[in-house]
């Protein structure tokens, strides 16, 4: 059923109210499971950090083994197993993050929510501009999380930290990546979804030959932009900054995609 949504074109009005209760909306039901998550790669971080044991030079000792006598051979065995726990966490809760966002859109706007968040005064941009700002605001906290468990993992050593200056730029680079790198592959999946909502039979091979068809295009597109200058470069900062741009433009595009989608396609009969 198309124009659902109580969009009103010929109106001007701050959008920001509804798209701050939208985020607070989504906020909500994914703080749920995604804030414990961040907690538990922090506190086994501090774990791991707290049994692995220094070497001579006060640096880790990675040889960690499992023996059966000796109190510290037991200790290198629980300090093995939380390091890999934290590892195992620590990339699994990208995915988990991932996943809880995209699953919000679908149920919100193209599943079994669709009908009453689609029939509130907020417009289907107001919908999609809230849902950003969560991406933005849980890709940030999983950086967050991240440096804090490195901090945890050299707890023994934390008075020794030193932030170098010339660490600033190489960290604003990473940032900038890793928050546009996630804001566009959650738009790219949500761009993706809502090209197989369009088809009523078959979504998910819809959304494989969409998948294909897009990745093709798209990289053929950059690969012809920046061949010459990723052959010529040697500049890894300058690459990661010219990679976030490619993120937030593609973002953009996917984004455009699904809201055109959303507003003159969705069809939720």
């Amino acid at each position: 059923m198309n124009g659902l949504n109580m969009e009103n074109k010929k109106s001007i009005r701050n959008p920001f109210p509804p798209i701050w209760k939208v985020f607070k909306y989504e906020m909500k039901h994914s703080v749920r499971i995604l804030l414990p998550v961040y907690a538990a790669i922090v506190v086994i971080a501090l774990i791991a950090g707290l049994l692995i044991p220094a070497n001579a030079e006060g640096g880790f000792d990675f040889s960690l083994f499992i023996s059966s006598s000796g109190a510290q051979d037991s200790q290198n065995a629980f300090a093995g197993f939380f390091m890999l726990l934290y590892i195992m966490i620590a990339t699994a809760s990208a995915v988990v993050a991932a996943g809880v966002i995209v699953r919000r859109f679908k149920n919100g706007l193209l599943g079994d929510e669709a009908y009453l968040n689609l029939s509130l005064p907020v417009t289907i941009g107001e919908h999609l501009w809230g849902r950003v700002a969560t991406v933005i605001v849980w890709a940030i906290g999983y950086i967050a999380a991240m440096v804090i468990s490195a901090f945890m993992l050299n707890i023994k050593r934390i008075t020794e930290f030193r932030f170098e200056t010339e660490w600033f730029n190489p960290c604003l680079a990473g940032f900038c990546m890793v928050v546009s790198g996630a804001l566009c592959l959650i738009m790219f999946i949500y761009f993706i979804n809502a090209i197989a909502h369009l088809a009523k039979k078959h979504r998910t091979l819809v959304k494989l030959v969409a998948i294909i068809l897009i990745l093709t295009v798209s990289s053929k597109f950059w690969n012809s932009i920046n061949f010459n200058y990723f052959r010529t470069t040697r500049d890894g900062i300058s690459m990661l900054y010219v990679g976030s741009l490619q993120s937030l433009i593609m973002s953009v595009i996917y984004g455009c995609g699904t809201y055109f989608i959303m507003k003159f396609k969705l069809n939720l009969e």
